[in-house]
């Protein structure tokens, strides 16, 4: 950590609690309390979220949120931006970015470039994480005075949006949230020019299924399953791969493979990946079906350790599993290969990862399933889930909507 700044966790700041009878203390404990219960009741916050508070006050609002239930909490009280007090640069917040679900500050106003500040809290949070910014000096009795006093942090966003302006106490509330990557950030990747599922494809992408907004009616029945558009008899290794499958297989575990698939699920060597092995170690006994054990994909959640005589690959003591290695060395022989996945965070990034390694290139069918219910942080929902299945096929990758259950 630069000198000039404070990185804490609330059992260090014990000893402070003494100094919370003063006024400043109690008004930053009140803030947090509200700003916290309003941002829980509109359903834009919980308490697993990864949480840091920037500036003044920050001490307190850490204790408020440590007592409120946020078990990862952390405060910056010292922010390095450039002081007119110091005439000198102390540089940005020391941490990488997409680090925090939440963070909370009330220096806006206070700071000497306000736009280094609101720019630095927007790249430490996640996609989808929320900003919360209380801006003081205006009254509730001005006509337009809430809009007004919102501008000094709308009008410095560069990747997030406004989703809640109120008052609490003397402050204006700011609340932002971070957008997801939008779908065009696909278009940096330069794929190779003998990309062989994308060359092979591209015939028949306006063949394709078009994109709807709501789950229809028998969604299976609908899919232009790419083997009923090109011949695939030839193709002797087919493979099969769900990512994520357990969160499709509690709820119709007999139905796993796709319905209507155009091909026998014998036909091809089946890959599940997910990091509950209670969830699939007792459906995968079958010959050609085998289960990746990959605890990445639990993001923040603890997930059971499997047991050292399980049958998973890769074998739990080679340490240091690379998932993208897997993934390219499993496909690159494969002559036919059906990619299943959910729009969570950990597999989007993993899809920037097919792109940037040009292991996408493998790929000749996916199935992404992208959901509002998916309870994961920094997943795709909504319109940005629309916008990144247009940028798939734009890229020429034979890409279906999967509804699931």
């Amino acid at each position: 950590m630069v000198p000039g700044t404070y990185f804490f966790h609330a059992q260090f700041l014990n000893p402070i609690w003494g100094s919370f009878e003063s006024v400043n203390c109690k008004e930053n404990v009140n803030l947090t309390i509200h700003v916290v219960r309003e941002l829980v009741d509109k359903k834009m916050l919980k308490y697993n979220a990864r949480a840091l508070c920037v500036g003044e006050g920050s001490a307190a609002a850490v204790l408020t949120l440590q007592d409120l239930g946020f078990s990862n909490a952390g405060g910056v009280y010292r922010h390095r931006f450039f002081s007119l007090k110091w005439k000198q640069f102390v540089h940005e917040l020391d941490y990488l970015d997409d680090s925090f679900d939440f963070v909370l500050s009330r220096d806006v106003d206070k700071v000497s470039v306000p736009a280094l500040l609101v720019l630095e809290i927007e790249r430490v949070l996640s996609p989808g994480g929320i900003g919360a910014m209380l801006v003081g000096g205006v009254s509730g009795s001005i006509p337009n005075s809430l809009i007004r006093s919102a501008t000094p942090v709308s009008s410095l966003l560069k990747s997030s949006d406004v989703v809640h302006v109120g008052y609490v106490h003397n402050y204006t509330l700011v609340v932002f949230k971070k957008r997801f990557q939008n779908a065009g950030y696909l278009e940096q990747y330069c794929l190779p020019a003998d990309c062989q599922s994308i060359t092979n494809n591209k015939p028949f992408m306006d063949q394709i299924e078009p994109l709807v907004e709501l789950k229809p009616v028998g969604f299976e029945k609908r899919f232009s399953y790419l083997p009923k558009l090109i011949d695939v008899d030839t193709r002797k290794r087919l493979v099969y791969i769900d990512i994520g499958a357990g969160l499709h297989l509690n709820s119709n575990a007999m139905n796993w493979f796709l319905p209507s698939y155009p091909l026998d699920r014998k036909a091809f060597s089946v890959y599940f990946v997910d990091h509950n092995t209670s969830v699939l170690l007792s459906l995968v006994k079958k010959p050609g079906i085998t289960f990746v054990y990959h605890p990445g994909l639990a993001g923040n959640k603890a997930s059971p350790i499997p047991s050292p005589d399980e049958d998973i690959d890769p074998p739990l003591e080679i340490e240091g599993f690379n998932f993208l290695s897997w993934f390219k060395e499993t496909v690159q022989y494969a002559d036919f290969v059906v990619l299943k996945m959910n729009a969570g965070k950990v597999e989007m990034k993993f899809l920037s990862e097919l792109f940037e390694s040009g292991a996408i290139c493998f790929v000749d069918e996916m199935f992404l399933h992208c959901s509002d219910s998916l309870d994961a942080e920094g997943a795709f929902k909504g319109e940005d889930c629309m916008d990144l299945f247009k940028g798939l096929r734009s890229r020429g990758v034979f890409v279906h909507q999967w509804w699931g259950d």
